[in-house]
């Protein structure tokens, strides 16, 4: 039987630039006037998912921010260039590892990102599934949040993946407590790798690797997220610069792990 090997990642700034972050910009609006507030919501007791989104859906019923539609947002995340090698290299190592050890190379993205602006960027083509936080429309224009994906939230996601449920994950979200015998289930935890570059990514990153699986550190390129290095480097986590073309020190890693777990 042909092995299942998943790839799970965060999506900005591990497999793309911040994606608010260049919404704002592509709007006029400062990024860190912008993050500097929701430090502000957060001190203030807001979740940090949903203090930013809430934000975001805020300027757009001002006016401030002309993408308020979700075909919008997903027409904006098509313009956005992604790491080099991101919207590929699932792809490249299932026609080459993938081929060559009778193994099935999947990607998932788990985020706290707005899901339709990452179902519209070029990393769509390649991974299995996008999840992420989404906004809802009516009268034809966003008009507030319909989910989010906070830090343990994202462990949701895993033991989706885990139990070969994620088709099923949005409609029948309860699903993901049914007990499922471990030898039963279709991606052990030993057979994940875990790609993340801040503080939601910490849960992941402990659950993956206690259960025997991989986690790795994507060091950020955004300046305001340099503070949640030292938290990842304390963990002792390799980290890697987001480089996914073939014979990059990540992606020779990444093969490396796959490798092994043979």
């Amino acid at each position: 039987m042909t092995k299942i090997i998943t790839i799970i990642t965060d999506c900005d700034n591990t497999l793309m630039p911040d994606a608010p972050s260049l919404l704002l910009k592509d709007n006029g609006i400062n990024p860190q006037d912008f993050w500097d507030k929701i430090s502000e919501m957060v001190d203030n007791k807001w979740d940090p998912p949903i203090a930013w989104m809430t934000e975001i859906v805020n300027l757009m019923n001002d006016g401030k921010i002309k993408q308020n539609t979700n075909a919008k947002l997903k027409e904006f995340g098509a313009s956005i260039e992604v790491y080099p090698g991101a919207a590929t290299f699932i792809d490249e190592m299932n026609q080459t590892l993938g081929n060559d050890l009778d193994v099935k190379i999947e990607g998932y993205v788990v985020s706290s990102g707005i899901e339709s602006i990452m179902k519209g960027a070029k990393i769509s083509e390649s991974f299995t599934d996008i999840f992420g936080g989404s906004l809802y429309e009516k009268n034809g224009v966003i008009s507030g949040i319909k989910s989010s994906v906070t830090f343990t939230e994202k462990t949701k996601f895993i033991f989706a993946i885990n139990k070969g449920i994620t088709s099923q994950i949005r409609e029948k979200p309860y699903d993901v407590n049914n007990y499922i015998e471990y030898s039963q289930r279709r991606v052990p935890f030993e057979n994940m790798i875990y790609l993340g570059d801040g503080p939601s990514d910490i849960p992941c990153f402990s659950m993956i690797q206690q259960k025997g699986g991989h986690s790795l550190a994507i060091d950020s390129t955004d300046d305001w997220s340099k503070e949640w290095e030292y938290e990842l480097r304390n963990r002792e986590m390799k980290a890697f610069k987001p480089d996914y073309r073939q014979n990059s020190e990540l992606r020779l890693f990444i093969e490396n792990l796959i490798l092994h777990t043979q």
